[in-house]
């Protein structure tokens, strides 16, 4: 199989849309889906495109931040941090994972950046990066739960309603927060534990 790893190109965004929503159909690691290429406008950003037979199959999409701690959860430097990973499920088994992360440490060299952040809500994903030997450096819950009478009041007074809350915890907190609050348990909006992972270079 020879794979290519190129910048994306504005021309790719049909393409990379529709590639984008098919992975986005069998992940856990977004919570919404989009109908437009994120531009990522005034931050540096690696934005690359797994191409096969001149068709996209691959995506990765990293933003850099602007001070230490905006995007990523580490501060003691200026990070990366990888906002859009993944390919087609038909081409399991092909390393292109590890290609586009190789792809992307080069590019963030070259751009004076020294790390990434992946984070995923996707247990695959999860295996697959702890497999890959990145280095864990944080967990949470990420939730959605069913307003309170005070909440629901505070909506009233405002003439809004609320739905849910999308909400975040720690996981030692995550008991108690089932316990008291009524959490949305149900596909889609069940709970997940998103887990960060690092690599430094």
């Amino acid at each position: 199989m020879d794979l290519t790893i190129r910048p994306y190109r504005d021309e790719d965004e049909l393409e990379w849309m529709r590639v984008h929503a098919i992975i986005l159909s069998i992940s856990h690691s977004w919570n919404y889906s989009i109908q437009e290429r994120p531009q990522y406008e005034g931050y540096d950003s690696t934005r690359l495109v797994g191409e096969l037979d001149d068709k996209i199959v691959a995506l990765t999409d990293t933003q850099y931040e602007k001070k230490p701690g905006e995007l990523c959860l580490q501060s003691d430097s200026l990070g990366g941090y990888v906002l859009e990973f993944g390919r087609l499920p038909e081409y399991t088994g092909h390393d292109i994972g590890q290609k586009l992360i190789d792809a992307t440490i080069e590019d963030a060299k070259t751009q004076g950046y020294k790390r990434l952040e992946y984070w995923s809500q996707d247990r695959g994903a999860q295996r697959y990066y702890a497999r890959l030997g990145l280095k864990e450096i944080g967990r949470h819950y990420r939730f959605r739960m069913r307003p309170t009478p005070e909440h629901t009041e505070l909506a009233t007074a405002g003439f809004y309603g609320i739905e849910y809350l999308y909400c975040a915890c720690l996981p030692e907190e995550w008991p108690t927060i089932r316990e008291k609050y009524d959490v949305v348990e149900k596909h889609p909006l069940e709970p997940h534990l998103c887990v960060g992972y690092e690599i430094r270079f």
